[in-house]
């Protein structure tokens, strides 16, 4: 016999009481599971592999910086605050209202690697199909490099990582 979880029970509920499909589908799906803790550090690792790099993302940065925002005390603008983006589940920023288009690639459990977020950067329609996120992407390989770098520098909680502290 299958037994339904909380969040299934609670969609069901939902549907049944009339309260409409949007809340159906926000309750229907249980959240992605995160990555092992070893691979968010690999990817870490593996975007500061050159962390000479770094300055240069956070200048590139800055064309993100209208919808978001790294480190501490980051508040949520249009879109949400990337600290600990490398490695981590797409569309699992707790508290972030993500468009259908990140809903179903969460769903897929996509992972924000060094080479997923490469291929968002550069076209993230492409990757994400459905994403509100209104950038048409950075077509230089060497700036999202750095820019992925840059975001590898901040841990989840908005702390600098070691490796990025040597170039502060």
């Amino acid at each position: 016999m299958k037994t339904k979880t909380l969040w299934q029970t609670g969609a069901a509920i939902v549907a049944a009481s009339g309260f409409g499909a949007f809340f159906a589908v926000a309750f229907a799906e249980e959240p992605a599971p995160q990555p092992p803790e070893e691979v968010q550090a690999a990817e870490v690792a593996k975007a500061l592999a050159d962390p000479s790099i770094i300055p240069a993302g956070q200048r590139s940065f800055v064309k993100c910086q209208a919808c978001h925002m790294v480190g501490e005390n980051v508040q949520r603008r249009a879109g949400p605050p990337l600290n600990g983006v490398v490695g981590r589940a797409a569309g699992t920023n707790e508290g972030f209202r993500y468009s259908p288009g990140m809903a179903k690639v969460t769903a897929e459990n996509l992972v924000w690697t060094v080479e997923t977020l490469d291929a968002y950067l550069k076209a993230p329609r492409d990757v994400v199909p459905g994403t509100t996120m209104g950038f048409a992407g950075i077509p230089k390989p060497e700036e999202r490099k750095a820019i992925i770098a840059y975001l590898a520098s901040f841990a989840s909680d908005g702390t600098r990582v070691e490796a990025a502290k040597a170039v502060e």
